[in-house]
């Protein structure tokens, strides 16, 4: 009976590992068609993808090469609407998060489905680079996630210095037996194609037949339509000769032309005055926070600088905030999105975190905001 129960729960397991996988990783392109960023994507990941199983669990290895940065940028500009100038720093961001520029960045994923955790800890000593000359490279940075023995799936980036042939693989201990070896496939190159040959098609084409006239058909006279009928007339409410209708009519003028007599400009102009004081005294702290984060996502640096409190303005100027706010992609692009929360903290200060879903894991980036009252207003504190 329990050698039924584990095998039924090892069998779901190893069906529910196969789905995250297959939908997370594996993709065919179509030849022949001209690929999306986002399929060139996938596809630099594919050829960068090994997958080894191990004694209670399942590890794949994705290497992020320097190319995969371009693609990956333009095809997160496609999905946020990202101009020219924030699709660049998008790609600069993205590249020194993975320093792509000094070093061979791989992410190692680590699924543990068994009794005892996956355990690789040191890092330093079980996961190595084996380059082609047969040296062994130990990493310079790794995340230190990895060395902690865990259960379910644990992910973290292994840097390794900068490679110039790139023939090389992953040495892991730690799966079981011995070193498991990952290896990454050369690139696909489509098949050539074959010409075709000109088909050559006989058809008979049957004698073409006299067409006979076709009558036309006669209409008869439509007879005309009846006239429309007047519609009934309503009796007035009140009689014209009545004199209480007119001592009513004749009152209301007279009090419209009273009214119109005390009006002052200074009391029209007053009216907006009083509904923006009502809005500013009555918005909450999160109502102005969350403006200001909707005009960040949509650009609007302008008129984020004017909800900024005095003591923000007399720090930094409008140029340098425009410069600043823009250059903070991740977190623009998380609120863009609508993938982001406001935690917080005392009364005063809030952090906004925000996510950005890559196409293996997510990353969170966080920016801590100030709202501070002047007068009868919240204000920003940058």
């Amino acid at each position: 009976m329990n050698f039924r129960r584990n095998r039924a729960s090892t069998s779901s397991r190893i069906l529910l590992l196969a789905t995250i996988f297959t939908a997370g990783i594996f993709f065919t392109p179509s030849y022949g068609a001209e690929l999306t960023p986002s399929e060139k994507t996938i596809q630099i990941l594919e050829r960068w993808t090994s997958a080894h199983w191990g004694q209670d669990c399942f590890v794949w290895v994705v290497h992020y090469p320097e190319e995969i940065a371009g693609t990956w940028a333009e095809a997160e500009a496609i999905r946020s609407g990202m101009s020219e100038v924030e699709q660049e720093r998008f790609r600069e961001n993205f590249v020194s998060e993975l320093k792509l520029d000094t070093s061979e960045t791989f992410l190692v994923s680590v699924y543990s489905f068994g009794a005892r955790p996956v355990n690789l800890y040191p890092v330093k000593d079980n996961v190595s680079l084996l380059a082609a000359s047969g040296e062994r490279i130990k990493p310079t940075k790794y995340d230190s996630a990895l060395d902690n023995p865990s259960a379910g799936i644990v992910q973290g980036l292994v840097f390794f210095p900068k490679q110039s042939n790139k023939d090389y693989v992953i040495g892991l201990r730690g799966m079981g037996r011995g070193e498991r070896i990952f290896s990454f496939a050369p690139p696909e190159t489509p098949p050539p194609a074959e010409p075709k040959k000109p088909d050559v098609v006989v058809v008979n084409v049957p004698k073409r037949q006299p067409k006979k006239p076709v009558p036309i058909p006669v209409k008869k006279p439509t007879p005309p339509s009846p006239p429309p009928i007047p519609p009934r007339p309503i009796k007035p409410i009140f009689k014209q000769e009545s004199s209480d209708m007119a001592d009513f009519v004749k009152s209301v003028k007279e009090r419209g032309n009273e009214t119109s007599r005390d009006s002052s400009p200074k009391l029209a102009q007053s009216a907006p005055q009083r509904q923006a004081n009502s809005d500013n005294a009555y918005s909450s702290r999160e109502t102005v926070l969350r403006r200001f984060l909707n005009l960040w996502a949509e650009g609007s640096y302008g008129e984020m600088y004017d909800m900024l409190s005095d003591g923000s303005r007399k720090v930094i100027s409008r140029e340098n905030f425009t410069k600043e706010a823009g250059k903070a992609s991740d977190i623009r692009n998380g609120i863009k999105g609508g993938d982001y929360r406001i935690d917080w903290v005392g009364e005063e200060r809030a952090k906004v975190i925000t996510t950005r879903k890559t196409l293996v894991f997510r990353s969170v980036s966080s920016r801590t905001l100030g709202v501070t009252r002047e007068g009868s207003s919240w204000r920003v504190v940058w």
